[in-house]
């Protein structure tokens, strides 16, 4: 029992854990004693994933609880994060930024921005903006392999030519470079907190069935996103990113710290994210 529960009294925020990698994450989580916060859009949903996750963790003393908003929204972002932080007034261990969408249209979300920019970019931001104070440990974005290698910051919003495997790769380019920036801010401010990202690998969950077609492995093996916010030899590192459960090299553009500034400050000003460090 004690090997089975050696995550006992620690708390995850998975965003997105409803079904796919983070439903898989979330389960993972609570099989090793860990009490796991299941985000997602549908009431319904999130309902099936806490019994999920429950009964993962029924060995070993995990345990779930559910929150339900729409990442669409700027105001519903900011209310999950209040939620948290009114729950567990001691904090939580790790936020996992899991949540993403892949649209095949161009949408715009409540706020007036392109929905993949908004679900995958804006609204991690935003959310890790306002539980800084309240992670204790790790802070974990899902990028992906298929990240851009370039990007425009006038075309941020995709109003021309869109592609929903542009937007998609544009948005995992942009988890990366706020990872980056995020880790370089932590550590110049002395915090122990650490930031990093990961491709969480080809897995076939409906994301990847909507734009590339069942290629990959069984959601079953997608290990690579507990790995990295759990693996106790990562406790230190920070500004990192994942492939394979190794640290490997991101585009070339991630790297640039112009850049990573200037999309700081082009995501502070859409979501009027305010930074405590």
């Amino acid at each position: 029992m004690a090997a089975t529960a050696r995550l006992s009294g620690q708390v995850y925020l998975v965003t997105g854990a409803t079904d796919g990698i983070g439903a898989h994450t979330a389960r993972k989580l609570a099989s090793q004693g860990a009490t796991v916060l299941v985000h997602g859009r549908s009431e319904a949903r999130v309902q099936q994933a806490v019994q999920e996750v429950t009964a993962a963790g029924s060995a070993s003393g995990g345990a779930a609880r559910g929150y339900v908003q729409d990442f669409a929204s700027l105001a519903a972002v900011r209310q999950l994060a209040s939620d948290v932080r009114r729950d567990f007034p001691r904090g939580i261990t790790a936020l996992v930024n899991n949540a993403g969408v892949y649209e095949t249209q161009l949408r715009k979300s409540e706020d007036g921005l392109e929905m993949t920019f908004a679900v995958n970019v804006a609204a991690p931001f935003l959310l890790t903006a306002c539980l800084l104070g309240a992670v204790q440990k790790r802070i974990v974005n899902v990028a992906s392999i298929s990240a851009a290698s370039s990007i425009d910051f006038e075309n941020l919003q995709q109003e021309r030519g869109y592609s929903a495997h542009g937007a998609y790769a544009l948005s995992k380019l942009a988890d990366i470079l706020f990872t980056y920036e995020l880790a370089d801010r932590l550590r110049a401010a002395g915090s122990p907190l650490t930031a990093n990202c990961l491709d969480p690998g080809t897995v076939n969950t409906k994301m990847l069935f909507a734009g590339w077609g069942p290629i990959g492995m069984r959601v079953q093996d997608a290990n690579d996103e507990f790995n990295a916010v759990t693996d106790p030899t990562l406790d230190t590192v920070s500004g990192a990113y994942f492939v394979g459960s190794r640290q490997t090299r991101s585009p070339a553009i991630s790297y640039d710290k112009g850049v990573q500034r200037r999309l700081w400050g082009v995501l502070e000003a859409q979501t009027g994210a305010r930074w405590d460090i």
